[in-house]
């Protein structure tokens, strides 16, 4: 698994234990919408205030 967090178009660096945690909540939110895949590959996330 590798994530890429940006805010603002800065890079923020992230450690294992964060990427795992964004993974679980946003991934697995996802995969419970009836139009997405089981086996998705990418997921991109933008938001914007």
């Amino acid at each position: 698994m590798e994530m890429e967090l940006k805010i603002d178009g800065e890079e923020i660096s992230v450690n294992h234990f964060v990427e795992k945690i964004f993974a679980g909540i946003v991934g697995g939110a996802a995969q419970c919408l009836d139009d997405v895949e089981e086996d998705w590959k990418e997921l991109k996330l933008i938001i914007t205030r």
